[in-house]
């Protein structure tokens, strides 16, 4: 077995798009998008048997949350989704080589390591348990699009019926953007709501970057919502095969207009009207804590999973200092950033 950090794409490529639980965020499209992008630097591995065939791949990311100077409080390697390997023995035990090989590298550089997984556990499970990594339940919301577009309406609650109703009424308008000035706008409706909830948004240069990259391929989309011409949502979602992936959204509060109900009902009737089989709601939290986002997302009718999360802490003492240091400078940051802006 020979472990890589680097394959030619069309491999690669063909690799994630035949493999059952290949995703966007394992092609190398998605780690060009990373690896342009501000405070981000994606690893890629990929280990091979003696005739040069993929056994297994990973895709991480080292995210770094806040600025300088306190950025060695806010760094940790992300999986976007969960590593992929054949589907025999000597795939589980290359995927095993290459987690092991991901935290030796990683463990000096970031306080911990957090693993998204997109789908049901699999071999990967084993590997992480076997690294060392803590697994805990964590939900999401999985609308299917291949039901009648009547029966997709019906499973809204009244209340959201109600709502998107009354944002039409108001002429609350869903366009797409095709430009980066459009990005520039998205952009913006994200800043302020992720100022208002204190919660760090990655840098502008990823927004662009994936408008670059990936637009180009039919695998991005960004829809913003006006209402009398003035931006009232945004949202940016992710395409892969037969999947849409909400990624970030973002609206501003305006009252009775209910732009959020409008644009996430919008973009999952675009998902139906557009031959896709999935909408994935991109998270819902951890189902022993109170979150508003997750009562937002079950008005829409999905299927409530629980693929769970894994984490590796690779300093426990370090992690402790780090996670009050960065919550007091995080709440301080974002409280100066939310007066000025």
């Amino acid at each position: 077995m020979i472990l890589v950090d680097s394959l030619d794409s069309e491999r690669w490529n063909e690799f994630v798009q035949r493999h059952p639980k290949g995703s966007i965020f394992h092609t190398p499209h998605m780690m060009d998008v990373f690896r342009s992008t501000r405070h981000h630097q994606p690893m890629f591995l990929a280990a091979l048997d003696n005739s040069g065939e993929i056994l297994a791949l990973l895709a991480s990311v080292r995210v770094q949350t806040l600025p300088e100077p306190f950025g060695r409080f806010a760094s940790r390697s992300i999986f976007y989704a969960q590593p992929i390997c054949s589907d025999n023995a000597d795939g589980s035990r290359a995927l095993a080589a290459i987690v092991a090989e991901h935290d030796r590298r990683m463990k000096s550089r970031v306080l911990f390591t957090e693993v998204r997984p997109l789908a049901a556990p699999g071999p990967e499970a084993n590997a992480f348990a076997a690294s060392g990594y803590d697994y805990e339940p964590y939900l999401n919301f999985l609308v299917d699009l291949r039901q009648p577009q009547e029966k997709l309406w019906r499973k809204l609650t009244n209340t959201c019926r109600a709502n998107v109703r009354r944002a039409e009424r108001h002429e609350v308008k869903v366009e797409e953007v095709v430009t980066e000035e459009g990005v520039e706008t998205a952009f913006e409706l994200l800043r302020a709501t992720y100022q208002r909830a204190q919660v760090p948004l990655a840098d502008k240069s990823l927004f662009l970057q994936a408008f670059r990259i990936l637009r180009p391929h039919s695998m991005l989309k960004i829809f913003v919502a006006y209402h009398e011409k003035v931006p009232v949502g945004a949202s940016v979602l992710l395409l892969y095969k037969k999947t849409v992936y909400e990624w970030y959204w973002g609206i501003e509060r305006v009252r009775s207009l209910y732009p959020a109900e409008c644009i996430t009902w919008h973009r999952i009737l675009w998902g139906k009207q557009n031959g896709f089989d999935v909408y994935d709601f991109g998270g819902a939290g951890w189902p022993d804590k109170p979150y508003g986002v997750r009562d937002f997302k079950a008005k829409f009718g999905g299927e409530l999973v629980n693929y769970g999360r894994y984490r590796r802490i690779y300093s426990r003492w370090k992690f402790a200092v780090a996670e009050k240091t960065y919550d007091a400078v995080r709440k301080s940051l974002y409280s100066r950033l939310w007066k000025t802006a």
